[in-house]
């Protein structure tokens, strides 16, 4: 075992590592902490091992932080689909389920599998998303309260009044708050600019993608479509068996996000629109029609930032 692989499972407050080296497996704990990762550090340095390959699993906030001390500190860091560890367990037939377990179970699936690299976001992509996703939050607690309104007894009706008024307020504050941030940067307002020429996408939609997607770090609109998990996963089983759904296998913000928007481009986005007539006539469902629909949309919004250029519908056709 020649390679030097770190499989990291982590929590909300502490780290369980695997190191895998030299035929030899050691654990350890450390606090999720900027501490803690210079604690981390420490170890691998008293190992005399300069650099290692470290893998975890994409669990947000929790896995990030540690990621880019990692990057950062000349590791090569690959952060992967929870779903890849889960099924590779299952395949090795593994029944213990603990932290320590886990982080085994990472390093051993980054020594079998060599996972591709993965690179932080560019930092005000990094921002927009982080203020995309607060509004996320806000408006779900605006709909809340909405909903308790309606039933609520005279009592608390003020209190919920209030509450409404401020989750408003902040919603309005916030959504300042990433108008300047866009405005800020040049080319993050060209893109927004670019997307919004698609018919279907506005504003919302635009800073949404362009807070979950870094469009220029992909090569191709099929490996976008990946990332949101808009690619069709066809199930095919003797003669009883035969369906296509999405895969799911991506970023569910994007999914969600694009979902009204496909909507609205099967009405009024001609490419859309023909692309979805030639669908119902191969008997296609309407839903089916819809989530083509949205990989159809990212495809056009990818190929939009890469060529620098407004939507035109004779170049769309061909994507």
């Amino acid at each position: 075992m020649s390679k030097r692989v770190l499989g990291i499972d982590a929590a909300k407050k502490k780290l369980d590592v695997a190191l895998m080296f030299d035929c030899k497996v050691l654990t350890r704990k450390f606090d999720n902490t900027p501490k803690g990762f210079k604690l981390l550090g420490g170890w691998l340095a008293s190992l005399h091992i300069e650099q290692v390959h470290a893998c975890l699993e994409a669990t947000g906030t929790y896995s990030e932080a540690i990621a880019e001390f990692l990057h950062e500190g000349g590791h090569r860091v690959s952060v992967v689909n929870p779903l890849r560890i889960k099924s590779f367990a299952k395949s090795d037939l593994q029944r213990n389920k603990t932290d320590e377990a886990d982080a085994r179970t990472i390093a051993a699936f980054c020594l079998a599998k060599d996972p591709e690299d993965w690179h932080p976001m560019a930092p005000e992509i990094k921002q927009l998303r982080d203020l995309t996703r607060r509004i996320e939050t806000l408006e779900r607690m605006l709909g809340i309260e909405k909903n308790r309104l309606e039933m609520a007894p005279a009592t608390t009706r003020p209190s919920i009044d209030r509450m409404i008024g401020s989750l408003n307020k902040e919603i309005d504050e916030v959504q300042r708050l990433i108008k300047d941030h866009i405005d800020n940067y040049p080319d993050l307002r060209q893109q927004s600019e670019l997307l919004q020429t698609i018919p279907g996408i506005g504003e919302k939609t635009a800073r949404l993608l362009l807070g979950e997607i870094e469009f220029r770090s992909f090569d191709s609109a099929r490996a976008v479509a990946a990332h949101a998990g808009v690619t069709p996963r066809r199930f095919q089983s003797g003669s009883s068996l035969n369906w296509t759904r999405l895969s799911k296998l991506g970023n569910g913000r994007i999914r969600k996000a694009l979902y009204f928007p496909a909507v609205v481009a099967v009405r009024f986005n001609e490419v859309i629109k023909q692309f979805a007539q030639r669908l119902s006539r191969n008997g296609k469902t309407p839903m089916q029609i819809v989530c083509a629909s949205m990989r159809k949309l990212l495809h056009i919004a990818f190929g939009v930032i890469k060529h620098n250029r407004p939507f035109d519908p004779g170049l769309a056709f061909h994507i």
